[in-house]
This record gives structure tokens, sequence and C-alpha cells, in this order.
């Protein structure tokens, strides 16, 4: 309800929820098809195009879950920081945890634009009701565990 459905003039009869109207339920007609088209054209969905729901519930899970897996993900890797075997690979191991938390606000921030809050999705991770990679269950007990898991050229070379 906005200021101006109330008031002098407002129409008592007029329907108080727009998906009421037939106008409404044209327009989202017409919003679907053109999605459609956009779609088999093979063309570039934004944001804020319409889209339907579950499409964009979708989007909003699969964005999360990599996401959260940045985030996780980071974590092995953050554990042997302070146990690097030579300075140069502390600095080339932060580095990669640094890149790996960007990844995941990046995502984040993507996700976001679909209409979901970011604490939204940080409560339905811990809440186990968003998940995340499973390979940052494996423990990293040595550094050959660490190097490899972090899979990045810089990781490799060091």
């Amino acid at each position: 309800m906005y200021g101006n459905d109330f008031g002098e003039g407002a129409d008592q009869q007029a329907p108080l929820n727009a998906t009421e109207t037939e106008d409404y339920q044209q327009a989202l007609a017409e919003h679907m098809a053109y999605f459609d088209r956009l779609v088999a054209d093979d063309q570039r969905i934004e944001p804020r195009d319409a889209m339907p729901e579950a499409y964009r519930k979708t989007l909003i899970r699969q964005i999360a879950q990599h996401a959260h897996s940045e985030i996780i993900g980071m974590q092995p890797e953050g554990n042997w920081i302070s146990r690097a075997p030579s300075l140069r690979r502390k600095a080339i191991l932060m580095a990669k945890v640094q890149d790996e938390a960007g990844h995941g606000l990046y995502l984040y921030s993507a996700a976001e634009t679909l209409g979901v809050d970011r604490s939204e999705l940080l409560d339905k991770l811990h809440s186990g009701q968003q998940k995340y990679s499973s390979i940052f269950n494996y423990p990293t007990l040595t550094w050959a565990d660490v190097a490899r898991s972090a899979g990045s050229s810089t990781a490799r070379r060091s």
C-alpha cells in the first residue's frame, strides 16, 4: 500500500493488489514471452529482467552455493598460512586466500542483484538449508594437500 492508495478521490472498489488486475496478467504474459524469446535466442538474462520465480530461485541457489564454497574453501588454506614452509609460500597462500574471499563477495553481490539479502544466504548456510562443495570437508593434513587443493597456478609453482 502506498500513500496514494487512500484519500480524496481514491476509488474504494479498485483492487488493492496489482495482480488482481487484467492489465497485470497481460503484462506478466508479455514479460514471460519476452523471457522465453531471450532464452530461445540464447541471449543474456539480466537480473532485473522478468523471469519465472523458479528460475530466479534456482539462480540464487546456484550462485549462493558457489559463494559459500569460495568462503568455506579458503579455510583449509588459511589454516596453513602460519605453517607454510617459506615466506614466499606464505605470501602466495595469503594471496590465494584473499582471492577466494573476494570471489565469494563478488558472488554474494551477484545474488543480491536477484533480490536476496546476503545475510539470508548466510543464515541458510548456517542452518543447513544451503550447501557448499563437499570437497572442502576433506582434511589438509600436509602442505602437499594444501597446494593440491588450491588448484591455482600460483600454488602449483610454489
